[in-house]
């Protein structure tokens, strides 16, 4: 046998292969940072979902028995309290869990009491059932589009900063955006006046 077959890798070797290497984190780095963020947003896009599906439950109830006090947030007074104290007292959601739909990673609503909308990472708007199936009926909290013009996000704004929004529609799909994007309403529906 010959002494090299018997020694192992030489010191070049192992510096190429722990080039490699570092070459090889480099590039999975980004990939795997981004994780995070993409959950986060896409746990709010499934918290939106849940309270849209309890928007149009409660909406189709209130067309089913006329009871004007079920609808859409628009037709139940266009107030924030207004619809969250009617899903709770017809039983669609229990505090607790509305407190958890309303939340985002990052900026929890304790539970117990239904928090002021802007104490909130969602922010709800005034849709009604007139209103078209592209409408805005939520949004993450740093969300500050108008009907007039995109403003920019705010990097103190919770709960995403001006990373990304989250949008979700009437009609029950929803999409995460880039701060590049705020301005491209028609990317993101139609608006109506914002509930308080």
């Amino acid at each position: 046998m010959n002494a090299r077959n018997q020694a192992g890798m030489n010191l070049l070797e192992v510096l190429v292969i722990i080039s490699i290497i570092g070459v090889l984190c480099s590039l999975a780095i980004p990939a795997v940072s981004a994780g995070p963020s993409k959950a986060k947003y896409t746990a709010s896009l499934s918290n939106m979902r849940q309270l849209q599906l309890t928007a149009e439950q409660m909406a189709l109830d209130g067309l089913k028995t006329t009871n004007t006090k079920l609808g859409w947030p628009g037709d139940t007074g266009g107030s924030f309290t207004n619809w969250t104290d009617q899903i709770l007292k017809s039983g669609y959601l229990t505090t607790n869990d509305l407190c958890k739909l309303l939340s985002a990673p990052g900026y929890i609503v304790p539970p117990g009491k239904i928090p002021p909308m802007n104490e909130t990472a969602v922010r709800l708007y005034a849709v009604t059932k007139d209103s078209p199936a592209d409408a805005v009926l939520f949004t993450s909290a740093n969300f500050t589009n108008t009907p007039t013009g995109g403003k920019p996000l705010s990097p103190s704004a919770k709960p995403y900063g001006n990373k990304a929004f989250v949008v979700f529609r009437k009609g029950g799909d929803g999409g995460v955006y880039l701060s590049k994007q705020i301005g491209k309403t028609n990317l993101i529906g139609s608006f109506v006046p914002m509930c308080r």
